[in-house]
């Protein structure tokens, strides 16, 4: 690993779940770490990137292509933050600015020295806040709720829930394990069959697209390379799309469910828990590998699933406001 990646991986450590601790030793923690961050590394000072995103976006924040990559900000402390402009769901009237890795703490105190030096540097873009990626995203919002340092709408953007593949298999089978089978299916042709999905979920939720969207053909087709697309069969019937890829990040090593939705007329049914206990018998796991996903705090029923076959949260993403910005809209 360069100097760079090292430097963010061993600044996340303390950024992680108590529970991954139990799962990976740190030597471990660090080298998945840095697998989920060469991207973002990659990005700090890249000219290249950071023209690109701004030709991409199409406003007028800055010129500079540096103001658009990622960028390394001393602290007061001595310390660092490496973060970056990012916006909500490519919204261009929603942008905040990422924070990659610190190596302040995830506390009150350290999101403030973070905010105080990051915010001058990414004033240009009028950012309504910061978001993280904390061991405890629930935690942290009631934390910095109380802080006069803070404003409103400070609050968890999703959930990371995780459980080691070796442990899932030994659960017990959900009452809809038996009647839900899975069988491998075309990426084109279930990308447009999710598409339809999402878009039918969406007529009756209009804030359903700032945090979900149908993985396109392309994604689908990384999961069939892998063997991991299926199409959800209910009694021998098509009933949804299933799909997961290999993908190492968060600081665990496995599988991230890259899709999972069910035709209107299926759903209401508690099948779910049984296609994630389906999908798990078919990960070719290693040693000490998750399945892990990332859901949404108003996604209830996929919440309640995931915990019903044995995954639990072990993180997630939280929108942290500083006083005197707008913060993130719900």
């Amino acid at each position: 690993m360069d100097h760079l990646l090292t430097e963010l991986a061993r600044a996340r450590l303390a950024w992680v779940s108590p529970r991954l601790r139990e799962w990976y030793d740190d030597a471990r923690l660090v080298r998945h770490l840095a697998s989920g961050l060469a991207d973002e590394a990659d990005r700090v000072g890249d000219i290249v990137f950071g023209a690109e995103f701004r030709d991409g976006v199409g406003i007028d924040a800055s010129a500079d292509p540096l103001d658009w990559s990622n960028r390394r900000i001393d602290l007061p402390t001595g310390g660092w933050a490496v973060a970056g402009i990012r916006f909500r769901a490519l919204d261009v009237t929603r942008p905040f600015v990422d924070v990659v890795a610190t190596t302040e703490p995830p506390t009150p105190d350290g999101l403030a020295t973070v905010a105080t030096a990051l915010l001058p540097c990414f004033a240009s873009f009028d950012p309504l806040c910061l978001r993280v990626d904390a061991p405890d995203p629930a935690g942290l919002t009631e934390q910095v709720a109380t802080d006069e340092r803070f404003g409103p709408r400070c609050s968890v953007d999703q959930y990371v829930v995780a459980g080691p593949v070796a442990q899932l298999r030994g659960r017990p089978r959900a009452p809809s394990y038996d009647v839900v089978s899975l069988r491998p299916g075309d990426p084109a042709a279930l990308a447009a069959r999710a598409a339809a999905i999402y878009t039918e979920l969406a007529r009756r939720n209009l804030d359903l697209l700032m945090w979900a969207r149908a993985e396109d053909a392309e994604s689908l087709a990384a999961c069939a390379g892998e063997g991991l697309l299926f199409e959800v069969l209910l009694d021998g019937e098509p009933a949804g799309v299933v799909a997961a890829v290999r993908d190492d990040a968060h600081g665990m090593s496995g599988f991230s469910v890259e899709e999972l939705c069910l035709d209107a007329d299926r759903r209401g049914r508690r099948l779910a828990p049984g296609v994630l206990q389906r999908l798990v018998d078919e990960l070719p796991a290693g040693d000490g590998d998750v399945l892990w996903g990332t859901i949404h705090p108003d996604n209830a029923p996929s919440l309640r699933s995931s915990v019903s076959v044995g995954r639990e949260v072990v993180g997630g993403y939280a929108w942290i406001t500083p006083a005197g910005l707008g913060g993130m809209p719900g």
